[in-house]
């Protein structure tokens, strides 16, 4: 039965890359200039540049912000809370590290192992369609989750 469930969540997290994957290149691409308006989601100004890591920029949350929508909601919930496929964003528990930006990153890039409690892998760079810069982008977004209300 577990094994059956696992298959089942894989099964559905694969669709749902798959079909958010329009939606992250849509995201990640716009016009071709560097923080256009195709990379924030429309009324969305992503978060405080308070919650940002030093030297990211607010246009640069506002994309990862819509890449994270595209991308990473499935697993990890509107606001980071975390859902039956993977973990929260926003407590103190990361199983890649502490929560600093540049682990971050690290994981993005690399991915993290399916475990006991969430059967499913979390695929790198966004399912393999993340540029170095949206990785940052979604990274920095990430991190802020971290943070709201701090």
């Amino acid at each position: 039965m577990r094994k059956q469930w696992t298959w089942m969540a894989a099964a559905l997290v694969l669709a749902a890359v798959s079909g958010c994957d329009r939606e992250a290149r849509r995201a990640g691409s716009g016009d071709g200039a560097k923080g256009g308006p195709a990379d924030v989601a429309p009324g969305d100004s992503g978060p405080p540049p308070g919650q940002l890591p030093q030297g990211v920029t607010p246009a640069q949350g506002g994309q990862g912000r819509a890449l994270y929508r595209s991308a990473c909601v499935m697993c990890h919930g509107e606001t980071g809370q975390g859902t039956q496929l993977g973990p929260s964003l926003v407590d103190d528990q990361w199983s890649q590290g502490t929560g600093a930006y540049e682990e971050i990153i690290r994981a993005v890039t690399g991915g993290a192992p399916a475990t006991e409690q969430f059967g499913v892998p979390m695929p790198p760079k966004g399912n393999g369609k993340f540029t170095d810069e949206q990785i940052r982008a979604v990274s920095a977004y990430t991190f802020s989750l971290a943070r709201r209300g701090t």
